[in-house]
């Protein structure tokens, strides 16, 4: 398994999409709303970061989405363990799959296939 993505809470998605693309060189993958939240992809080369925009107090917000190449045993294998989702699955427009877990301190931990 290995990192998918970085999450991180910000609190103008256009400033620091442009701030990531002259910093880091990074290039928009995609954007969506999901859940209530605006959210964008940047990628640059294997390095995938996900800015969720924030109305608020920027809290706790990041997170770590590690890649598998299959959900569903995961997701399976996880339960059996006694781990229950705290959200998902969900399948996003561009076709991942992705199902979020909260680990022992709170932070939430994302699991995603793309498809």
């Amino acid at each position: 398994m290995k990192v998918h993505h970085y999450g991180i809470a910000v609190k103008d998605l256009d400033a620091a999409a442009e701030f990531y693309i002259k910093a880091l060189n990074m290039k928009e993958l995609f954007r969506t709303r999901w859940m209530g939240e605006n959210l964008l992809f940047l990628e640059s080369g294997s390095m995938k970061i996900e800015l969720i925009a924030q109305t608020g107090t920027i809290g706790e917000a990041a997170h770590v989405a590690y890649q598998t190449n299959d959900l569903e045993y995961l997701a399976g294998r996880l339960q059996q363990e006694g781990i229950v989702p705290s959200e998902g699955p969900y399948v996003l427009e561009n076709g991942w799959r992705t199902v979020f877990y909260e680990g022992p301190s709170g932070e939430m931990i994302e699991f995603v296939e793309e498809q």
